[in-house]
């Protein structure tokens, strides 16, 4: 029977200097997971306002339930994203918005997986929901997502050991090892003290064009990077995600869902904004140019 997943967190607006596309990390996994063909639907909230609808209008265009999709009388979110000169994203994230002020539902289908991240915390209305949904017996998957100013230690650390798999980039894990005392810039040592501290049982890192590690209690792995023309980095590390929960919950060897992760982040990295199409002709393209 199919794993179902439940993401849960922020949907907006991701506002570039030529217009405006749907985004959010949690709504960009959910996409990414369908498109894939994984059972899962999101639990977020937008406005009543013309962007909120728009994007239920978005989701059911993607295949998505928008059952539990709250609409409260605070703005849709709005992320402005100013590009670097290498092509990553700089944001601007609008507060107070609809998805600080998700409710615990009265009632939610039952899940195997929930993916959620640490942006979506910083409220408290929406981060006590997702503690309560924390307690059920799924796996958590946790999407490290540091963005200035929103990053509370105690939070995130709560967040830490209420998970089973972590994905973060190498910035946010030398962040972390810093906040334990660690001063250094050694991966490998660093997700060791990570992993260790909050009693992970998987760690995943992602290193941009690098390629990404993994670490668990029996192996650690390296994916090196596929070599694309970046046109925007937003949303590669959550099709990354999207990626590796895909293969991970069709119990694919670990090896062969971080590559297939790393090849879905870069080819995401080489089309505009969070959600392209995948192509998978495209995509194995990029398998057989290394």
């Amino acid at each position: 029977m199919k794993s179902r997943i439940l993401c849960y967190g922020e949907m907006l607006w991701d506002v570039f200097p030529d217009g405006a596309v749907p985004g959010g990390a949690p709504m960009n996994v959910t996409l990414g997971l369908k498109k894939l063909g994984s059972d899962v639907f999101i639990l977020s909230s937008c406005g009543k306002d013309k962007r909120g609808e728009q994007l239920l209008e978005y989701l059911h265009e993607n295949g998505l339930s928008t059952k539990y999709v709250q609409q409260s009388n605070y703005q849709t979110g709005v992320v402005n994203v100013h590009l670097s000169e290498t092509k990553d994203g700089l944001y601007e994230i609008v507060f107070p918005s609809a998805w600080d002020y998700i409710q615990k539902p009265e009632s939610l289908p039952d899940f195997d997986i929930l993916v959620y991240g640490s942006l979506s915390c910083r409220n408290k209305t929406s981060f006590e929901t997702l503690m309560s949904l924390l307690d059920r017996g799924a796996t958590k998957v946790f999407d490290v997502n540091f963005r200035a100013p929103f990053i509370e230690k105690s939070v995130i650390e709560q967040l830490l050991i209420k998970s089973d798999l972590v994905k973060m980039n190498h910035e946010e894990l030398f962040q972390i090892s810093a906040w334990n005392g660690l001063e250094s810039n050694d991966l490998e040592l660093a997700a060791d003290l990570v992993f260790n501290k909050y009693s992970l049982k998987m760690l995943c890192i992602t290193r941009g064009s690098e390629g990404a590690y993994l670490k668990t209690a029996d192996e650690e792995l390296y994916q090196s990077g596929f070599k694309v023309k970046t046109i925007d980095t937003v949303g590669a590390g959550d099709a990354f995600l999207s990626g590796f929960i895909h293969y991970y919950i069709d119990d694919k060897p670990l090896k062969d869902a971080l590559e297939f992760a790393c090849l879905l982040g870069a080819w995401v990295a080489s089309q505009k904004g969070a959600n392209p199409p995948f192509i998978y002709e495209s995509i194995e393209h990029l398998k057989q140019e290394i």
